[in-house]
């Protein structure tokens, strides 16, 4: 793609776009920040201002615009479409096959027999400690806004259950002995300093790859302080997506 005359871009805003899709590959969509692309992709010194120096704002308006162009013309046909969502320089990733499925209708079921495995199976295992009620709340929040942004992006999810739910426990434990089939994620919520750290890491249960992992600090404010969960959510579903899409690609999986 970024080879191609027809994403009409210039050459620092092709590294602008490589830039930020490898962080958000890598599990690092933390970096993704004004300050770091102007630093990084447009060679700006220590120094910068993204308040005074509007850079990024106005070449991330162009990629925006090129991306669209792009497939609207010869990317028509791209298995995943690259976008940037306005006003965030953090990419989503859009499966062709999820959209088409979408539009055409009929039988949920028939249409993801033929898609790529975003549908595998994902067991979410929270790790925060149970003595802070407070990291307790907000990984409880965490665990939620992954399963609903998970769900949404064709995963199937299922959130290891308290002890208590022994049913749910021997289900769970059912899929780890089949871990061909599944993907593990763990989450946890730590303080760190004056922070509260949210993490996260996607593996697979069979090889013990890691496909994906980051982290996101949240000062703690003195009110709730939990309203980036959400958005921490989407960019790691975003993340996972990418890295589960390539390495099936790269396994000759995904056309």
């Amino acid at each position: 793609m970024l080879t191609s005359d027809e994403l009409r871009l210039s050459e620092r805003n092709r590294r602008f776009l490589s830039f930020v899709v490898t962080q958000a590959i890598r599990g690092t969509a933390d970096r993704i920040k004004a300050y770091t692309i102007g630093v990084d992709v447009f060679g700006r010194d220590e120094a910068f201002d993204p308040a005074t120096d509007p850079i990024v704002r106005i070449e991330a308006t162009r990629l925006r615009a090129a991306l669209a162009s792009y497939y609207e013309q010869v990317g028509s046909e791209a298995a995943v479409r690259i976008s940037l969502p306005k006003g965030s320089y953090v990419p989503a990733f859009d499966w062709a096959a999820l959209a088409h499925g979408a539009e055409a209708g009929g039988d949920l079921a028939e249409k993801r027999a033929g898609m790529p495995l975003l549908s595998a199976q994902v067991i979410v295992q929270d790790h925060t400690g149970r003595g802070n009620e407070d990291m307790a709340a907000r990984a409880e929040l965490f665990v939620d806004a992954l399963a609903m942004t998970l769900q949404k992006a064709s995963f199937t999810v299922h959130v290891v259950p308290p002890e208590e739910r022994r049913a749910a426990a021997d289900a769970i434990q059912a899929i780890y002995c089949a871990p061909h089939e599944a993907l593990s994620l763990d989450i946890a919520v730590r303080p760190v300093d004056a922070k509260m750290r949210y993490s996260w890491r996607l593996g697979d249960l069979a090889t013990g790859e890691v496909l994906a992992t980051s982290f996101r600090d949240y000062v703690v404010a003195s009110a709730s302080g939990y309203e980036g969960v959400d958005d921490l959510a989407a960019d790691a579903t975003s993340a996972m997506s990418a890295a589960i899409g390539l390495r099936q690609r790269a396994q000759g999986r995904v056309p």
